[in-house]
């Protein structure tokens, strides 16, 4: 319930507070009241003050016993801030109980506490002001992910390589009262079983405690948790089961408090059927369940998004681009068939390979197969030599030196380089599961190994 009066003076505390206009327009905001199963989307006014109560003469009314009749303002600006005005039960900001009629400056997207009940101020889907650009299908995750937040619920977030789990996960830790705490992440797949346990549970033997109890009063964030070796999954089951965890070598367990969320890109019920996955964890684990849809299902977002990671890139170096119609309607109808990460990559190798302030078709395309839409990357006839000493990006073919000068193909070369070594630690030494990490063949990342002189993992690990 929304009201707009002209002054309203608590009954308890006998404060009044200057309204805002009843005909002041909507911003560009929505404050969420979450109270148990019951939510409410109040509009925002771009400026003024709103109180929050359980009076009916408030401006935002939450019928709770452990809100005051006048329990706080909510000041409207460029910021948006709370201030307590001596309620019973206090506002919490961060974890931290304000001080009454001290303001204390709200995060957009990130929950706080009037009593007992959950709010939190978020921007509009599609307002001019947000930062990120979302979909209106990823905006409508995000809603529902900020009321999962609240909770301790466990988490699955299943989706593509590259479509931005991990970050989907850090939105619910942020949006989460663990937010002061730890983000542990935990790549399943990119260490070895036996090294994995004691990274996983900590050593008795070394006193090092493990990512389970860093995270501790926090998030823990298990990536590929499909990768998990079986041993590991009941040992993770007990954990979660008991909220306790036990070092290798020791028989006490030690407490915890840990919000689990997880990721994978495999249909982890049919893992289930398959029986590689135990069915017990799989239910304890997936308490709500997000499916983040491919980029190209977000076309919406793809432009937005290469901007920014076109300006990210740029920084370093302390240059601007700009990007050229065409560069635009290219990026707008290409597929990203490796999401996210697809996307970042073409961007950041446009950065290097542009000369001037605009980054044109020709910088983004050059190695994409013409079949999908791009341009073809060499004059009809002409021959495309890879160099020994500096090969071509990975998975695309060698521009000619008048379009990349040499400085610029040494700085790209190391760039993969370093992007194979990465994927390559990520995955164990997974030959397959690394070329699928970085998008390309299987037969590709070998050729780059050999370019590069990086020693081919042994044949055990695949």
């Amino acid at each position: 319930m929304v009201a707009y009066p002209t002054r309203v003076t608590d009954d308890e505390t006998g404060a009044t507070t200057e309204q805002i206009d009843r005909e002041a327009p909507f911003g560009d905001r929505v404050l969420l009241v979450i109270d148990g199963a019951a939510l409410q989307v109040v509009p925002l006014p771009g400026t003024g003050t709103l109180t929050i109560g359980r009076a009916s003469k408030c401006d935002v009314v939450i019928d709770s016993g452990s809100v005051s009749r006048h329990h706080a303002n909510l000041l409207l600006g460029p910021e948006v801030q709370i201030a307590d005005v001596g309620s019973s039960n206090g506002t919490t900001v961060d974890s931290v109980r304000v001080a009454p009629n001290t303001p204390a400056k709200l995060s957009i997207g990130v929950p706080f506490l009037v009593g007992a009940v959950t709010l939190m101020v978020q921007n509009r889907a599609g307002s001019r002001r947000e930062v990120a650009a979302k979909s209106s299908q990823l905006a409508a995750l995000e809603q529902s992910a900020a009321r999962i937040a609240i909770g301790k619920l466990a988490v699955l977030i299943v989706g593509e390589t590259g479509v931005g789990k991990e970050r989907f996960a850090e939105r619910i830790h942020e949006m989460s009262p663990r937010r002061p705490a730890s983000f542990v992440r935990i790549n399943c797949s990119a260490i070895s079983e036996p090294l994995l346990e004691a990274e996983l549970f900590g050593s008795d033997q070394t006193g090092k405690p493990g990512m389970l109890e860093a995270a501790d009063g926090g998030t823990a964030f298990l990536s590929d948790v499909d990768q998990l070796p079986p041993s590991l999954q009941q040992k993770l089951l007990r954990v979660i089961e008991d909220g306790a965890v036990r070092r290798i070598g020791s028989a006490r367990a030690r407490a915890i408090d840990v919000r689990f969320i997880s990721s994978t890109s495999k249909d982890l019920q049919a893992e289930v059927d398959a029986n590689r996955f135990r069915r017990d964890l799989f239910f304890r684990i997936a308490g709500a369940t997000f499916v983040i849809p491919p980029l190209r299902e977000r076309k919406d977002e793809v432009i937005p998004l290469a901007e920014q990671f076109v300006a990210s890139a740029a920084g370093p170096i302390g240059r601007s681009f700009s990007l050229a119609e065409d560069a635009k309607q290219w990026l707008s109808t290409h597929d990203w068939p490796g999401n996210i990460r697809e996307l970042r990559n073409a961007c950041e190798r446009a950065v290097l390979l542009a000369t001037g302030p605009v980054i044109e078709l020709h910088h983004l395309t050059v190695g994409f197969p013409a079949e999908a839409g791009a341009p073809a990357s060499r004059p009809p006839g002409g021959r495309i030599r890879s160099s020994a000493t500096i090969p071509p990006p990975m998975g695309i073919a060698a521009p000619s030196a008048a379009d990349m000068p040499s400085q610029v193909r040494a700085t790209v070369a190391e760039l993969e380089k370093q992007r194979i070594l990465e994927a390559l630690e990520k995955c164990a030494g997974n030959q397959t599961r690394a070329a699928e990490l970085l998008g390309i063949s299987r037969r590709t990342l070998i050729n780059r190994l050999d370019e590069y002189g990086i020693a081919r993992p042994r044949k055990r690990d695949e």
